[in-house]
């Protein structure tokens, strides 16, 4: 789980960019830079459904000008008002969309075959990347036509604003690559300036030890990646945010096979001076560290006084990678929402977690995520450098099916370690080898004020194990179940049934046993059937719910 410093000391001695590359962590080296392999489609598991978000799931500002809401949706309008006038009796031919270029004041076309001294239009393109990027004015546009480009891409600062950004995209219809192996920079594509925008390229690293792209410094701000594939990277990430870079989105990207072997390589990387990072939509996978972490204190990532805020990771699939799917260090105000996280085992330096939340972060919300084929699902805490991980919320995750005993895997679902105000509720984990839920047992402290209510446990070898840091926990208002026998738990070391788990940790006292009836678990459809006991038997925490009394587990039932 640790991130080594790669890059050359003397990358790390130039002021510009000392902390930003092998100064960074976990993660941490310094620069690095996806195909997707033909894997087969995770399951379909029907979302979450929930009311209303809660006010505590925290906004990030949008990097595109707007605000990006805690559920990711829009404010809706009133419905418009009936027309006057009677619809036409004929159909109407739809007008066709505009041309993208109309989007922008100019579009300078680049071609492999093209020439420098020309015009840059469509019929009389240039030849080199650079040279375009050395023409183009805010409001315009950098069009790669179909071709290969061995090129270091610096998008320096050039006045770009939100009303007039600048973007360098493939055209219409092309397949433009940026291809590294032999480029000998930091970066392939390099970021230094204000609202710049990457959209539908290639930025195949070749195996390059370079990062793919690269936000640094205070001036790369209101940049945007979207519907590009990076691959091949041999530095520490794949998309690397650092040195004071901020508003920064990363959507709808193919990031992978960043690869160092036994050393971490990670899809997204942020640094801790960074900050208002979006990582959404994107399939991030088969890299040899996580899929996104933010840094920590190894190898000197972490810059003193420093840690990254304001991370919003959603509607990602993360999966495959050597270590976890994510990986929270030294970060404030992160929320991971309405992942699908799967395909982690455990390794030398990770134990196989989807979500890993450790070291000293905080404020960190993980809600509506979907993990599977994971070692263990959720970490919190663990390793540990500062304050522990402080005012964490699990919430309507659904956690099932993980790799266990037969596996070679722990099979374990949410483990709660070190930390502080920690909050587990509404969630359904299904059918794993080993705990359903882990708290109390870290090396390095107690699990303080954990609340766990209103989940549903069941199917797995042992509902619940509690060690000796447990102190001041409050557990109730959760449902158990295993098949075949009676629930079991773990009470300092020893298995007990849930009446002397009431009785002898003072835990549970308004739960319940009984089967939770799910809709179909053959098909991945964990909501509560209508005969569930699970419906209306939850307790009021507070939050939005549909009916006389909140559901238990991740779903709740009822709702319009």
């Amino acid at each position: 789980m640790r991130f080594r410093l790669t890059l050359t000391s003397f990358v790390c001695a130039t002021g510009m960019l000392a902390g930003i590359v092998g100064c960074t962590g976990k993660v941490e080296p310094a620069p690095a830079t996806a195909t997707p392999p033909g894997t087969s489609a995770p399951p379909v598991v029907t979302s979450p459904q929930r009311p209303q978000t809660p006010a505590d799931a925290g906004t990030v500002p949008g990097v595109d000008g707007g605000v990006a809401t805690a559920d990711g949706g829009s404010t809706p309008t009133d419905p418009p008002t009936d027309p006057v006038d009677p619809p036409p009796t004929e159909p109407q031919e739809p007008e066709p969309p505009p041309p993208v270029e109309s989007q922008y004041t100019r579009v300078l076309w680049v071609s492999p075959s093209g020439n420098d001294s020309a015009a840059g239009t469509q019929s009389l393109p240039l030849r080199t990347v650079a040279r375009a990027l050395s023409l183009v004015k805010p409001g315009e546009a950098v069009f790669l036509l179909s071709g290969t480009w061995r090129e270091h891409v610096q998008l320096t600062e050039r006045q770009g604003t939100a009303a007039k950004p600048l973007t360098l995209r493939a055209a219409p219809g092309a397949t433009a690559i940026l291809k590294g192996g032999s480029i000998g920079e930091t970066a392939l594509v390099d970021v230094s300036g204000a609202y710049w925008n990457i959209q539908g390229l290639t930025v195949d690293v070749g195996g390059e030890h370079t990062f793919a792209v690269m936000w640094r410094g205070a001036g790369a701000h209101h940049g945007v990646l979207k519907d590009s594939v990076l691959k091949n990277g041999t530095e520490g990430a794949g998309a690397y945010v650092t040195d004071k870079a901020h508003d920064v989105l990363i959507e709808n990207n193919d990031i992978s096979h960043f690869d160092q072997g036994e050393v971490d390589s990670h899809g997204v990387a942020v640094q801790t001076s960074a900050s208002n990072v979006v990582v959404r939509g994107n399939d991030i996978h088969h890299n040899s560290g996580d899929g996104v972490q933010c840094l920590g204190p190894e190898g000197g990532a972490t810059n003193p006084g420093t840690p990254f805020d304001n991370l919003l990771v959603e509607d990602n699939r993360l999966h495959d990678n050597r270590e976890n799917g994510a990986d929270i260090k030294t970060c404030t105000h992160v929320t991971l929402r309405g992942n699908t996280i799967y395909n982690h085992r455990a390794v030398s330096t990770a134990a196989g977690e989807g979500v890993i939340v450790h070291m000293s972060p905080s404020d960190v919300t993980l809600e509506d995520n979907v993990f599977y084929a994971n070692a263990r699902a959720i970490q919190i805490g663990g390793n540990r450098e500062g304050a522990p991980p402080t005012r964490v919320i699990l919430r309507r995750n659904l956690v099932h099916d993980g790799l266990g005993e037969a596996d070679g895997e722990e099979g374990t679902g949410i483990r709660v370690d070190a930390s502080v105000d920690v909050k587990v509720q509404h969630n359904t984990v299904w059918n794993l080898s080993g705990a359903c839920l882990i708290f109390g047992a870290g090396s390095n402290g107690s699990s303080q004020g954990l609340d766990v209510r209103n989940n549903i446990f069941a199917g797995c070898g042992t509902a619940a194990r509690g060690g000796s840091g447990r102190s001041g926990a409050v557990m109730d208002g959760n449902l158990y179940y295993r098949s075949g026998g009676a629930v079991a738990f773990n009470l300092d070391g020893a298995t007990v049934s849930l009446a002397d788990w009431r009785s002898k940790a003072g835990l549970d006292k308004r739960s319940q046993e009984r089967a939770p009836a799910f809709v179909d678990t053959g098909a991945d459809d964990y909501q509560l059937a209508a005969q569930s006991p699970a419906r209306e038997a939850g307790l009021s925490l507070g939050l939005p719910f549909c009916g006389a009394a909140p559901d238990q587990g991740a779903f709740e039932s009822g709702c319009p």
